[in-house]
């Protein structure tokens, strides 16, 4: 009997210790791309893009300013097996605003584990996780992701979300987490607390952050003969005093730059699945547990 406690207790901790530390699961990050187009110009960029099943059929969702320079019938390229392999894709783009653009392969990119789609069952506040690649950082992920590897896993709140056209379904996710660039096309997904076990939903697409415009500011030394602007009651930090005694101040250069405001924006999925369902024309999903 003491035994049977022993394990049934050995169970329990190795169970919570999976749900603990494996947040994100394999039907998401096995579906994690990471992508770039237009890879012959001087600055190309990488971005994230995903797989999703519908109707039995696997597309690749990103946001559509990634492919926003690329025909409607073009090619990208993915990293897999340690390189960049270049794949004709079909491109189709939501409507304005939605930030999402579906592209069809010519062969199935990933695994067909079940990533249910669902923007409704979530809790303000509760944790969601976003996928990507920022600034093209992958880790290995030989064993874990097959031949491609695995993406970078950040957590934010789910703070909102900011209807745009209710009659098409067309929302805006907020996350209070932070965005960098290389992350955009990547997923948005969360635990569904009403289902039970630990089931992962995707509620949509990582677009950018929303900026706050700032001036940029630089130091300048203030002689001892020579006397400090008058600090404003709202800005009295623009003098400060260096530690050996001598004062400077910041003075505006005429340049403005984005900050970061930590509010990750994103678009739920739903007008990608109705886009989808208008243009039925990915290849049917086989039923593969691992890619070669």
């Amino acid at each position: 009997m003491k035994t049977l406690l022993l394990v049934s207790t050995v169970l329990l901790i190795l169970v919570h210790a999976v749900i603990s530390f494996g947040q994100v699961t394999s039907n998401v990050f096995e579906r994690v791309l990471e992508i770039r187009v237009n890879a012959e110009t001087p600055h190309v960029a990488t971005a994230t893009a995903f797989t999703i099943d519908v109707d039995g059929r696997e597309y690749l969702i990103t946001a559509k300013h990634v492919v926003v320079g690329l025909k409607d019938t073009d090619h990208i390229e993915i990293y897999k097996n340690d390189s960049w392999q270049s794949i004709p894709v079909t491109i189709f783009r939501c409507d304005d605003p939605v930030d999402i653009a579906v592209m069809v392969p010519p062969r199935q990119l990933t695994v067909n584990f079940d990533l249910p789609f669902e923007s409704l069952n979530f809790q303000l506040g509760q944790d969601a996780y976003f996928l990507g690649f920022p600034y093209g950082i992958h880790l290995p992920g030989k064993g874990a992701n097959g031949p491609y590897p695995l993406a970078v896993i950040k957590r934010g709140t789910i703070s909102g979300m900011q209807p745009i056209d209710p009659a098409k379904s067309v929302s805006m996710i907020f996350l209070d987490g932070y965005n960098n660039p290389g992350f955009s096309g990547g997923p948005i997904v969360y635990r569904d607390f009403g289902q039970a076990g630990y089931v992962m939903k995707l509620i949509g697409v990582v677009s950018g952050f929303l900026p706050e415009v700032v001036p940029v500011l630089q130091k300048h030394a203030i002689p001892s003969n020579e006397s400090a602007s008058e600090p404003s009651k709202e800005q009295p930090w623009r003098i400060q005093q260096n530690p050996d005694g001598s004062w400077f101040e910041y003075l505006e250069t005429g340049n403005y730059a984005p900050l970061n405001t930590g509010i990750v924006d994103g678009y739920v999925i739903g007008p990608a699945v109705d886009l989808i369902s208008k243009h039925p024309v990915g290849l049917e999903v086989k039923d593969i547990t691992s890619i070669q």
